[in-house]
This record gives C-alpha cells, structure tokens and sequence, in this order.
C-alpha cells in the first residue's frame, strides 16, 4: 500500500497538485484583498 502523502512523480500530477496549492493561495489571497476593499470602501 502506498503512502498518499509521498507526492507522485508523474508529471501530471505534479502540475495537478502545483495547481491546487497555488490555486488555494491565490483565493486567500483575493479574500484578503477583498476584506481590505471592503473595510476601506465602508
């Protein structure tokens, strides 16, 4: 049985899985750039 969370080698994957980390940060990202736009706007 392998360990899921040994990253796999497949070049797919590793794009897959770039795209769900970067993809995350960008959407934290927006939510406090939003927040701020919020606070500043009110």
């Amino acid at each position: 049985m392998k360990n899921p969370f040994i990253p796999s080698h497949s070049p797919i994957c590793r794009v897959a899985d770039l795209i769900m980390i970067f993809g995350i940060a960008v959407a934290g990202l927006v939510a406090a750039i939003a927040a701020v736009f919020v606070q500043v706007s009110a």
